[in-house]
């Protein structure tokens, strides 16, 4: 039990080191009592290699680094995070396949991969059979916005436009999730629209700020730092309830705009088939532990973000059913 515990930590310090692009300069962290009551009981050490499917400076790069800080200056752990960006991250789990099951060996990846992206490119034959889920890093709600230079105010507004304009809509690739939400949404509103694609949310919002997109979707998360400096507004978000996160803005649910289209943003650490569950549990929990200390709470507020703490297996329900839901989409629109 020792040594899996020891395998566990190891571990999430990976998950959270800082990788080749570490910019951690001007950054300091005081941790309480916890994190030192955490450091008597594990003494990490190995390398560990984490692959992250998404750019530097998105949303699951960044909740990576946030926690390496504090980690790597505990305990000094050596870790190798690569941002294999591509086919939804496909890329990022190839080359997680083409190493033995391992504690040691783990991706990050998004619920697209096991849910959309399969159906959009046959080629891309990831299974969650094949892997084992140690658990989410974040969920996230999706949320449609427009710039505040463009006259559109909310939902009516922007199919008033549509109605004499092609809509082009900021999003990632075909079958990833923001290029989803917004095929189903506009294929039922009936409005002309086209894709504007790229690989990143970041991009997306640039182009709507520079009016080569009229709209463009990203995570709650990601899109706070730009409605809250005034440059975008959130007219709608794809959940089950409306979103109040946002200072001065109750965001309508689509819904209840009258089109039943709901799917979060997952984002979650795995490894190989083959782990122990004992591992990938006892991975997840020190990674549960760690979201305790001050210091990892002060980074997360300042950057906007709210862990997630659904397990694997709990997580797994969850990506089976939003598989029937994204199937039922792309029959109908792709």
């Amino acid at each position: 039990m020792k040594k899996k515990m020891l395998a566990a930590f190891m571990a999430v310090a990976m998950v959270f080191s800082i990788t080749a692009c570490q910019n951690s300069a001007g950054t300091s962290n005081n941790n309480s009592g916890n994190s030192g009551q955490q450091k008597e009981a594990y003494v990490p050490k190995g390398d560990f290699n984490i692959r992250v499917f998404a750019a530097a400076g998105g949303v699951a790069d960044s909740i990576t680094r946030i926690a390496a800080k504090g980690l790597q200056e505990d305990y000094g752990v050596t870790a190798v995070v690569s941002n294999l960006t591509g086919a939804s991250g496909a890329v990022a789990v190839a080359d997680l396949d083409s190493y033995k099951p391992s504690i040691n060996e783990l991706a990050v990846v998004s619920m697209s991969l096991f849910t959309m992206a399969p159906l959009m490119n046959p080629d891309i034959k990831a299974s969650l059979d094949n892997y084992e889920i140690v658990g989410s890093l974040i969920r996230d709600d999706f949320v449609l916005l427009v710039s505040s230079k463009s006259g559109i105010k909310n939902w009516d507004d922007l199919v008033a436009y549509g109605k004499n304009n092609q809509i082009i809509y900021g999003s990632n690739t075909p079958g990833g999730f923001t290029h989803v939400v917004q095929v189903a949404l506009f294929g039922e509103a009936g409005l002309n629209a086209q894709a504007l694609t790229s690989d990143g949310s970041n991009k997306d919002i640039l182009a709507v700020m520079s009016g080569d997109a009229i709209c463009a979707t990203a995570t709650a998360t990601l899109a706070k730092t730009y409605i809250d400096s005034g440059e975008v507004i959130p007219i709608a978000v794809f959940s089950d309830k409306n979103y109040t996160g946002y200072n001065g803005f109750d965001v309508p649910t689509v819904k209840s705009l009258g089109y039943d289209i709901t799917l979060p943003s997952y984002n979650f650490l795995i490894s190989r088939a083959g782990v122990s569950k004992e591992e990938a549990s006892g991975l997840y929990k020190a990674l549960l532990s760690y979201r305790e200390t001050d210091s990892f709470k002060t980074q997360a507020t300042n950057a906007n973000y709210i862990p997630d703490n659904t397990d694997g297996e709990t997580l797994r329900k969850e990506i089976e059913h939003y598989a029937e839901v994204c199937k039922d989409i792309y029959d109908k629109y792709y």
